[in-house]
């Protein structure tokens, strides 16, 4: 009796999320192979799931994640309340990328991470480096990051170094910098407006990215909860050249993207 009231699609359904579940963002070809439904089927699921918010489609990469985390297994990619900061900002990235033509990257703060979690590239007219989504950046060298801790009192910087200790990947010491310096960068960042990368930084997924980024922070409401940035190839223009021409219509879309995530609370 209790086999005949199994409802079949709601059970592929939760197929899917179970597959995104275990193996973080995937494309239809990889969630066939792992849900053997045909993808026909899955192009049907995954359009409700997504219509619901329930799963999203990575603009960077095209790859889907589910929003929430299902018993038993891993926690998923993004929070839902991360997966909807994503959601409110990504047409103001879209309108930003096609009004100036370059690039923005969404890096959002979890867990002491500053991590990418959305990106225009693959809109840009010119030749980028096609980053993958999802990718940790060290809080403290990187352009978002960097924004991000502008944004933060003293104290509250000062505990994220002490946390973060000596952490090779994500501490301040990986790069030559006292704590001294990074405050007084840091007051730099608001004096400018903009944040930028320490010098030589790049990802430890690209040894050398051969970009320049500058970066303002990301408020919801009083709390800043991570940064956006545009990034052009160093060959371009130097950092402040760039800022004067490109500044103002960054802060503008942060501003626009703040107001949004403020009007969700």
């Amino acid at each position: 009796m209790a086999k005949q009231l199994e409802n079949r699609s709601l059970d592929r359904g939760i197929s899917v999320l179970e597959a995104l579940a275990k193996g973080g963002a995937m494309s239809l070809h990889h969630l066939h192979l792992a849900t053997e439904l045909p993808k026909s089927t899955l192009r049907r699921l995954l359009a409700t799931l997504v219509a619901r918010r329930i799963v999203r489609v990575g603009l960077g990469d095209k790859l889907y994640r589910s929003n929430v985390a299902l018993p038993d297994l891993r926690p998923a990619d993004l929070t839902p309340k991360a997966a909807r900061l994503v959601e409110l900002a990504m047409p103001h990235m879209i309108e930003l990328t096609q009004k100036i033509g370059w690039p923005s990257d969404l890096h959002l703060f979890a867990d002491d991470r500053m991590r990418v979690v959305e990106s225009t590239r693959t809109l840009s007219p010119f030749h980028i480096h096609r980053s993958s989504i999802d990718i940790t950046v060290n809080l403290f060298g990187s352009a978002g990051g960097r924004a991000f801790l502008s944004a933060l009192p003293k104290k509250r910087v000062e505990q994220l170094v002490n946390e973060l200790g000596q952490h090779p990947e994500h501490g301040l010491s990986r790069f030559d910098v006292a704590p001294e310096k990074l405050h007084q960068d840091l007051e730099l960042v608001r004096t400018s407006g903009y944040a930028r990368r320490v010098p030589g930084y790049g990802p430890l997924e690209i040894r050398e990215d051969r970009m320049r980024v500058i970066a303002v922070p990301l408020l919801s409401g009083s709390e800043c909860v991570g940064a956006l940035t545009v990034l052009w190839p160093r060959e371009y223009l130097e950092h402040d050249a760039f800022a004067e021409t490109y500044l103002p219509d960054l802060r503008t879309t942060s501003q626009l993207i703040s107001d949004s995530l403020s009007q969700d609370l």
